[in-house]
């Protein structure tokens, strides 16, 4: 018994003997499969045809091929792309960080956005070659690292689909995103001492107070700083004890007068309000889900780091300074001051002189005042030329 019931027809193509059979595939979309009969009549199967016969054995032949197709279908797991990344969605709330799941669910969008009307359809139909042009397509918008973690995102879901067997494979595998062009990367500058300052005085209240205290433990990262407990300012050492969150070493980090002042007086005046105050430096900027993009937001409004281009897509700007920008910021202050790369290394909590060189970003200005330590050419005598001893 036939299990499709939706339209159908015979046609021929040209340099085929077949009749062809058309009909709508359980996927929603037109199929045209051979049927192996000729359509001028003759041999099929052992058995002699006439034309007129054989239209109607193809009919049948036709019929047949439909209704297989529609049973492999239906016997697979049909799960759509979009339910996929629903799915995928829902198992990550109230796992990962609100950041986390912020991002993968713009990955999804972008994802399903792209694939248009296939994003209702069954996701084991994606194919390398789908996420090739996907790839490509979000690399005209957004540089390489981005579309990096689009793409590990999305690959994450199809290797869950391949474990819960919705899918063969993962089409992601082996994919490669096209690395970003010299005019694409992004050099990220230190703030000058003049823009801290500024930063110190115009950011609210607790960023304010995030950059000093990264300015005053010597660069350490945004997420450390927005992690510090008043616990871990030692105020009879003078000190504060910072366990790295990304290598996890252990820092101890002299308060200069200036920040130890500053700080005591914010931590006496959190104590008198009690409540998360009394625990976290910066109790509000602790509970974010994305601080930096926040700092970056703010940056721009002042204008600093900001920077042009006509690249198309949604990448017609840049910031080349984020928070992280004031490590760099402190390890310039400090090689301009004078202080030794060992030193220097020790308080901003490098470990290798190669990566602490690359947090070095003196800017013009700093580079002239270093050139003019250069003597000057014009007073440096010309060596006297050698007199010949004289004959006799």
């Amino acid at each position: 018994m036939s299990t499709y019931s939706g339209p159908i027809s015979l046609n021929t193509v040209p340099n085929s003997p077949y009749w062809m059979v058309s009909f709508i595939g359980a996927d929603g979309g037109q199929k045209r499969r051979s049927t192996k009969v000729p359509h001028q009549g003759g041999l099929y199967k052992g058995e002699k045809l006439s034309k007129a016969q054989a239209e109607k054995r193809a009919m049948i032949v036709g019929l047949a091929i439909a209704s297989a197709e529609a049973e492999e279908y239906a016997s697979f797991d049909n799960t759509t792309v979009r339910a996929l990344c629903n799915l995928m969605l829902e198992g990550k709330l109230g796992r990962v960080s609100m950041a986390t799941y912020d991002n993968a669910r713009t990955s999804y969008r972008q994802f399903c956005t792209w694939l248009g009307k296939r994003a209702d359809e069954p996701a084991r139909l994606i194919t390398k070659a789908d996420i090739r042009e996907w790839v490509i397509s979000r690399r005209k918008e957004v540089r390489y690292n981005t579309a990096r973690k689009d793409l590990t995102v999305i690959s994450s879901a199809f290797t869950w689909a391949v474990d819960s067997e919705i899918m063969a494979s993962n089409p992601c595998q082996g994919a490669r995103i096209p690395p970003d062009t010299k005019d694409e990367k992004v050099v990220h500058e230190a703030f000058t001492l003049e823009e801290v300052r500024m930063l110190i005085e115009k950011l609210p209240d607790e960023w304010s107070s995030a950059v000093r205290c990264c300015i005053g433990t010597y660069g350490q990262r945004l997420g450390d700083i927005l992690a510090l407990r008043w616990e871990q300012f030692d105020w009879a050492n003078r000190v504060v004890r910072i366990t790295t969150g990304k290598t996890a070493n252990c820092l101890i980090q002299p308060m200069r007068d200036e920040f130890y002042a500053w700080a005591r007086a914010r931590y006496e005046a959190g104590q008198a309000i009690s409540g998360d105050a009394a625990v976290w430096v910066h109790p509000r900027l602790h509970l974010h889900t994305n601080p930096s993009g926040e700092f970056t937001q703010l940056v721009r409004m002042f204008g600093m780091g900001l920077v042009g281009r006509d690249a198309g897509g949604n990448r017609r700007t840049w910031h080349s300074k984020t928070f992280h920008s004031l490590r760099a910021s402190v390890a310039t202050m400090l090689h301009a001051a004078g202080v030794s790369p060992v030193m220097a290394m020790r308080l901003v909590g490098h470990e290798s002189s190669a990566i602490h060189a690359v947090y070095v970003r003196p800017t013009g200005d700093q580079l002239a005042e270093i050139a003019e330590k250069l003597p000057n050419m014009d007073e440096v005598q010309a060596p006297k030329e050698k007199k010949e001893p004289e004959e006799g």
